[in-house]
């Protein structure tokens, strides 16, 4: 996906929040943001907002002198899910259909998002996914291609909603299923590293396999072999949140097999797309490039 003109005040907008996050002093931060200003000029306007957004990110680090600005909002979102998981697991495990209830715990967690927005209630988020569910919802397509294959590839998105994740990789266990879960290989905004991955034992049951860069989303020019071949070979991928669902798309030929699942926070990607802004969707790669993409 190419990055849209409205993209360019969210990577600014993403860097006001980077530095909020260490109470850097507000005459540094319009330093900062006039720098920015001249670097963002720098990036290729063709290339995905997932991949400009990890550069400006990148280099606001840079700026603040510090690797991992949201270690600690990192930590303390896992601690937050932690807390949450028994009863949630256990209210999915006693559903009808665990699997599909699973992946609306999942999705949930994508609110867990500290880019833009920073403030959320996670206990309204399960609330709405669990009474009101998909806006667009392939489940049926899904359940069909995973009850058929053998190998789940889940693209991970943030520290915190990797709990979430947890529950659904727990279901698709026992159902024998194999399940690889993909971390980024560094600090990069909230996303989830090896190190959340082990910090929320989800190292214990899924091939936690790190994407091969420090970067937003999974680009396919940017990430290792290993998950190239993952994506490329996978029965099921499921891309979790917004980054993915702009790089995911560089794997075209197995699309069909790709189900993006996210809550739709964009206003400007909710327009381009006519999606519903703020709704919770699950959708396979093949039918958004047939129904919206392609319009």
């Amino acid at each position: 996906m190419k990055s849209l003109v409205d993209c360019i005040h969210c990577y600014l907008k993403q860097a006001v929040s980077c530095m909020e996050m260490i109470k850097v002093p507000d005459e540094k931060k319009i330093e900062i943001l006039y720098n920015l200003m001249d670097y963002i000029k720098t990036l290729d306007p063709s290339a995905s907002p997932a991949y400009n957004s990890s550069l400006v990110l990148l280099k606001t680090y840079e700026f603040i002198n510090n690797s991992d600005p949201y270690y600690e909002a990192k930590k303390s979102s896992n601690k937050l899910a932690l807390e949450l998981y028994p009863k949630l697991k256990e209210k999915v495990s006693r559903a009808s259909d665990a699997l599909y209830e699973a992946l609306k715990a999942s999705v949930a967690g994508n609110v867990i998002d500290l880019g833009i927005q920073r403030d959320f209630n996670i206990d309204k988020e399960l609330e709405h996914a669990f009474d009101f569910g998909f806006w667009i919802d392939d489940y049926p397509l899904l359940k069909e291609k995973i009850e058929r294959g053998k190998n789940v590839v889940i693209i991970g998105d943030n520290a915190g909603e990797i709990v979430f994740d947890k529950i659904l990789v727990e279901i698709l266990n026992e159902i024998g299923k194999n399940v690889y879960y993909i971390v980024k290989s560094g600090p990069v905004l909230n996303d989830a590293t090896k190190e959340d991955a082990e910090e929320v034992s989800m190292s214990k049951i899924a091939n936690v396999i790190e994407s091969g860069a420090a970067l937003l989303g999974v680009s396919k020019d940017f990430i290792s072999e290993q998950v190239k071949n993952l994506i490329s070979t996978a029965d099921v991928i499921i891309s979790k949140g917004q980054a993915n669902f702009e790089t995911v798309d560089d794997f075209e030929d197995v699309q069909e097999n790709v189900f993006y699942l996210l809550k739709i926070k964009c206003e400007y990607l909710a327009k381009k797309l006519k999606f519903k802004q703020g709704s919770l969707v699950l959708i396979n790669g093949e039918k958004l490039k047939e129904k919206y993409l392609l319009k």
